[in-house]
């Protein structure tokens, strides 16, 4: 079983990533934003730290919460940090545990942890590796207003508040570069993280040989 951190900048195509990766390779998916969703809901282990944080009018009337509303007061209200101070470590609470059950059971295959805020929050200490998905700010922004609908104000918002090129680059093991036209991106992927595997097991070899 080897553990990868999948991280990267917002609209660099992480996911698009892990889906290439699923379709050539045995994988368990643990995509630390749609965990932390499910842990901010009601009966989720993050719910009354952050109705507390940030308001009960946060509870939309069939007791769902209102990211919208969560997310704007966190952006515009320079409380990004309280947000992910308050959700991050019980959604690495989550993957540390789902590690523990796969390792039991045997798994044998990739274990892939998506997030933006994988190095912010440590988790090269229960990686393998850690993977960079990078593509060039404007091919990452074009993929935000025309997938996602952001405004430019918001796409700078967002970008703002992530880590910059320089700290993905330095603490990360490989880098998959996501700047191909869509119809040669999943041969293009492939290609790297082949390479990539080749090597790291190469190189392995030579050291069990020493």
């Amino acid at each position: 079983m080897k553990v990868i951190g999948i991280t990267g900048g917002v609209g660099a195509g992480k996911s698009t990533v892990v889906g290439i990766l699923q379709k050539h390779y045995t994988t368990e998916y643990l995509h630390c934003d749609a965990i932390a969703h499910d842990l901010m809901e009601q009966g989720g282990s993050a719910h009354e730290a952050l109705i507390s944080l940030f308001g009960e009018d946060l509870v939309n009337a069939d007791g769902t919460l209102n990211r919208s509303k969560l997310y704007e007061r966190a952006f515009l209200g320079d409380r990004v940090e309280e947000l992910n101070a308050c959700v991050h470590p019980k959604v690495r609470i989550y993957v540390e545990e789902r590690i523990g059950t796969l390792k039991a059971a045997g798994f044998d295959g990739l274990v892939l942890i998506e997030a933006a805020l994988l190095i912010e929050a440590g988790y090269q200490d229960i990686c393998d590796e850690l993977w960079y998905v990078h593509a060039p700010v404007s091919m990452r922004r074009a993929r935000l207003k025309a997938n996602r609908g952001y405004s430019d104000e918001r796409v700078d918002s967002i970008m703002a508040e992530q880590a910059s090129e320089e700290l993905f680059f330095s603490e990360s093991d490989f880098v998959v570069y996501n700047d191909s036209p869509q119809e040669d991106c999943e041969e293009h992927i492939i290609e790297q993280v082949e390479k990539h595997f080749f090597e790291t097991s190469d190189k392995h070899r030579e050291e069990v040989a020493q």
